[in-house]
């Protein structure tokens, strides 16, 4: 297995110097991963193998047994038939989201399995108020059991559906301050809704999409901030979650090389990402 070598020299970065780190090397971030997913306990996870490009997605899973995490293999909902995406677990880890297409036809639909103390139910899809013709992915879900999620139309928007007296509500999408013209995407809700990381490509990108955070004030989103060169570079920046037992922010990072992408899954300490500096640095 070949390494690139930004990727050798993020290897070598202790991560408990606060550098951004390949998680996993050569078990997980194979050059073949993207879109990391840790269950509250930070004992379980789930990932998007990618096999170099985006014929055949599927998610796998790895536990960790006495702090060392297992071989990954495919998750317990795998359907061998389908490409699946997108695994997020919600705050208090008892249901999971993921997108699957079934056909080129419906597109990309938003799933969720719920847990119950009997085990995992089977999947469901989410009703027409968030799931339609279009594609619909990359959802996330905050503790109001609120979800935030992509559509596509014209371009990529980021909308959310809030559960209200027990059903979701029609998806609307998010302000202006979020949404432009070009493709806003891969939204992470905090669990209490105060901040939103996502990608989209700006004035002040680095190159290709990267990854900012908006700030919510209950009632507002401000504009996005870029998140700096700790996490951003000139190659894609993509899916971002955050382990909220270990204090980690997790991203993921592609190039393409020749006719396969080579893309691999980061993490960083929470705190390095400074939200509240930059929550002081936000405008409304």
């Amino acid at each position: 297995m070949k390494y690139t070598t930004l990727s050798f020299l993020i290897i070598c970065m202790h991560p408990v110097l606060g550098q951004v780190a390949l998680f996993e090397p050569g078990r997980i971030s194979d050059n073949q991963a993207f879109g990391i997913a840790l269950a509250p306990d930070g004992n379980y996870l789930l990932y998007v193998k990618s096999y170099g490009g985006r014929d055949t997605l599927k998610i796998f899973q790895s536990h960790k047994v006495r702090g060392t995490w297992q071989k990954p293999e495919p998750a317990f909902f795998d359907v061998p038939t389908e490409n699946q995406i997108d695994p997020a677990f919600s705050p208090d880890g008892n249901t999971i989201l993921y997108n699957a297409v079934t056909s080129e036809e419906s597109g990309y639909d938003v799933y969720t399995l719920s847990r119950t103390s009997t085990g995992w139910e089977e999947p469901q899809l989410l009703p027409q108020a968030v799931n339609t013709t279009a594609h619909e992915f990359y959802a996330t879900i905050a503790d109001s059991r609120n979800i935030y999620f992509v559509r596509r139309m014209e371009s990529n928007d980021i909308y959310v559906s809030k559960w209200i007296d027990n059903n979701y509500q029609e998806a609307v999408p998010l302000a202006s301050t979020i949404n432009t013209e070009e493709s806003e995407s891969n939204p992470y809700i905090s669990p209490e809704e105060d901040y939103i990381i996502f990608i989209s490509e700006r004035e002040d990108s680095f190159g290709g999409p990267d990854l900012y955070v908006s700030f919510s004030d209950g009632d507002r989103w401000s504009y996005p901030v870029h998140l700096d060169d700790r996490v951003n570079t000139d190659l894609n920046e993509f899916c971002p979650s955050v382990d909220l037992a270990n204090e980690r922010f997790f991203f993921s990072r592609t190039k393409v090389e020749g006719e396969k992408r080579i893309e691999n899954i980061y993490s960083i300490p929470l705190g390095q990402l400074q939200l509240e500096q930059l929550r002081k640095k936000a405008k409304w």
